[in-house]
């Protein structure tokens, strides 16, 4: 071993000494950002002598799956070195080689270590793994990790600098199946090889073909866009599995399954039990199965492995309290995870759920994906009772609760404990929580007491009634045609709840109102539109969707020309325009407004606010775009940035357009949920141009009001 690397190692080892000793820490990254300063090639330097090397990635699942794999590769005698807390930047992995290096020797050791995709390229090329374990590719934290693509770029750069490294990647995903095709690295597919019609979810995070971009069609879906898929166009297809599980059975207390190992000859099978309910268990099983196998462990014991294992940091863990009361804390960062959460919550028929919301730095600033959640499956349950929302951005949280429309008591708290005071003898309370809220949940249940009566603490906005209290139904010739442009392609940035607020405000109002959805390959009709909205997407996304209007261009633009009412987020904003940048290509957009896209050398992204005379107070949302958006001599922007740097180029301090009945803007949140004004201009605005004179009841917007006045404040102190 190089003296630098000794020295790193003792650096290290200090380093958590300190940390744990001194200031009463969880050592953490600690030790391998200063062993690493000391020795940057540290991390090749001490895994190279660990044989077999598995990394795991992917957006959900990773600490799981590496937990499961590193068990299974210990069962079979040999000792292995991990990152087991979930510390899985560059440091964390550093830091776990350091510790392990510092204690006892083991000649037969191997390394598994869960890592950050975009830590990847860093780590695959140092530690040359005989495996990546790739999972799933998910939207999750945008404003930092940035679209899909960028994810995908870099996994696919990190596996280019280590060719020897097998892919075992879940094929289901057409996102990962693109990484394989991308790569000549040796690729071990896996998947589930059957229907289960058990999962599957409103919005997926792209089904588009990974070679020519035409939209893909499945023979079946799981859940997300994990499913069977083959392209129509250049037939493209799900790869043939080398492990596949089959016979997926739904138990009282999980799953059971077979997973079938392809590769040989002949098919080996093992049979698989769990006692976690959910398909996202399922493949965090077979992943950790594939891997081993795809490693040379000893899968013996595997099924001892899975039945003693339990999840990390009070994943998954019920916990008993007073009074015959339980717990369930989970962990969802993202929409796909909060979804398979939610499943849960409807397999139990669940009665007490408390969601707890954080906007910190490692939760992403940008909260619009919970409107990308299917809370409204919830509606199926059959007494839901309560409802407590906590967290920095509980506000917003407790506004999604409400566009639901659940029936259930909603109330603000401010810790889990809250909510355990509000819960009856004998029953259970589902806890969902993202990545910094989880902690302090888990953190009070360990270490909290409650009462063993129901206490009232919290806010009740049970009382935050959204109908205008004397609304008398609106007679209309026809009902308001809200039209909803390429969901299936367009929904990045949470635009179900543009299209809830828009929907929602009318019907508790009583004008009538109904939502088409123009659904890719659909022949586009806006005879009798009255709101189109057209939302933003990723890049490959956004160009199908691109491709898909230039054909029908006329009819959106005479739509537009006849003042029709339109909502353009993000993508949908610039499509409008002459010209945007993809990459370093430019796209020849809709001509239909005088506004054009062109890069810049950075993003511009956070929570920003601006002055409009669309609305009395200032319109909030969240930005995330490259592209710099220059408009026209004869078109106006939307309003006025309150903050320096922000809005359609950083520059000119203009935000978005409005152009007659056009609203075009990079604010998403989703933008109308909390700026009920502008929800209402739209709504006013598609009447008058229909000649209804209908005048708007005053709604209570007690909690949209509390949301936008949060964002307001994050917003004004940048």
């Amino acid at each position: 071993m190089r003296a630098r690397t000794r020295i790193a190692r003792l650096a290290g080892a200090l380093a958590h000494w300190g940390t744990v000793n001194l200031a009463h820490r969880g050592g953490g990254n600690i030790p391998g950002a200063v062993a690493l300063r000391v020795d940057p090639g540290l991390v090749g330097e001490l895994a190279g002598g660990l044989s077999p090397r598995v990394v795991v990635t992917g957006t959900n699942g990773k600490t799981t799956t590496t937990g499961l794999l590193a068990d299974a590769l210990a069962a079979g005698g040999q000792g292995v070195v991990c990152n087991r807390a979930g510390n899985n930047m560059e440091s964390g992995i550093a830091a776990a080689l350091v510790l392990a290096d510092a204690g006892e020797k083991d000649e037969r050791r191997a390394g598994c270590f869960e890592c950050d995709e975009l830590y990847t390229v860093r780590v695959l090329p140092a530690a040359r793994p005989n495996a990546l374990v790739l999972l799933n590719l998910f939207r999750d934290q945008l404003d930092r990790y940035g679209e899909i693509d960028h994810t995908q770029d870099v996994i696919a750069e990190a596996l280019r600098r280590s060719p020897e490294t097998a892919l075992v990647y879940n094929a289901d995903d057409p996102l990962c199946a693109a990484i394989a095709d991308r790569v000549d690295n040796p690729g071990l597919p896996f998947g589930i090889d059957e229907p289960t019609d058990l999962e599957a979810d409103r919005i997926s995070d792209s089904r588009f073909c990974a070679r020519c971009n035409t939209g893909l069609e499945y023979e079946y879906v799981h859940y997300g866009q994990l499913g069977r898929y083959r392209c129509p166009a250049c037939g493209w297809e799900r790869p043939a599995l080398a492990f596949a599980a089959v016979n997926v059975t739904l138990t009282c207390g999980g799953f059971e399954f077979d997973v079938e190992d392809r590769r040989g000859d002949a098919v080996v099978r093992h049979h698989v039990r769990t006692r976690y309910s959910g398909l996202y268990m399922v493949y965090n099983v077979m992943a950790a199965l594939a891997g081993c196998l795809a490693t040379g462990g000893d899968v013996a014991r595997f099924q001892e492995v899975l039945d003693a294992y339990e999840p990390a940091s009070g994943r998954g863990k019920v916990f008993s309290l007073a009074g015959g009361r339980e717990v369930a804390s989970n962990l969802a960062k993202n929409p796909t995870g909060f979804n398979r959460m939610i499943q849960q919550v409807r397999a139990e028929d669940g009665r007490y759920l408390a969601l707890f919301l954080n906007d910190n730095d490692a939760d992403g600033h940008d909260v619009s994906w919970i409107w990308d959640i299917d809370l409204e499956r919830l509606r199926d349950l059959s007494d839901l009772r309560l409802v407590c929302v906590g967290g920095t951005r509980r506000e917003d949280m407790a506004v999604r609760v409400k566009y639901a429309e659940l029936g259930a008591e909603v109330v603000l708290v401010d810790g889990v404990l809250d909510a355990v005071g509000l819960l009856p003898e004998g029953e259970k309370l589902h806890a969902i929580a993202n990545y910094t809220a989880f902690p302090p949940v888990v953190a009070d249940l360990q270490n909290g007491t409650c009462s063993t009566e129901p206490q009232k603490w919290g806010r009740s906005v049970a009382t935050v009634a959204p109908a205008a209290p004397d609304a008398v139904p609106v007679a209309l010739d026809r009902p308001l045609r809200i039209v909803h442009l390429y969901p299936d392609a367009l929904n990045l940035y949470g635009d179900g709840g543009n299209i809830a607020s828009l929907s929602k405000r009318c019907a508790w109002r009583g004008i009538p109102a109904r939502v088409d959805q123009v659904l890719m390959g659909s022949e586009l009709d806006l005879s009798d539109a009255d709101v189109v909205l057209l939302g933003g997407g990723a890049d490959r996304d956004q160009l199908a969707v691109c491709h898909e209007l230039q054909r029908q261009r006329e009819k959106l633009a005479a739509y537009v020309s006849d003042g029709g009412v339109l909502l353009a987020i993000c993508g949908g904003y610039q499509l409008l325009g002459h010209s945007y940048m993809m990459g370093s290509e430019q796209v020849e957009g809709l001509h239909i407004l005088d506004l054009e896209t062109v890069a810049g050398d950075t993003r511009l992204i956070g929570n920003v606010a601006i002055e409009s005379a669309v609305c009395a107070t200032p319109i909030v949302g969240f930005e995330n775009h490259a592209g710099r958006t220059l408009l026209g001599a004869g078109e106006k922007p939307l309003g006025r940035a309150l903050v320096t740097g922000t809005g359609n180029n950083g520059e000119d301090g203009g935000e978005g357009v409005l152009h007659d009945g056009v609203v075009g803007t990079y604010l998403h949140g989703p933008i109308l949920p909390k700026n009920p004004g502008v929800t209402d201009w739209l709504i006013a605005r598609a009447l008058a141009r229909r000649g209804e004179a209908v005048e708007l009841a005053p709604l209570n917007d007690a909690l949209e009001t509390a949301a936008h006045d949060v964002a307001l404040r994050i917003a004004t102190r940048r």
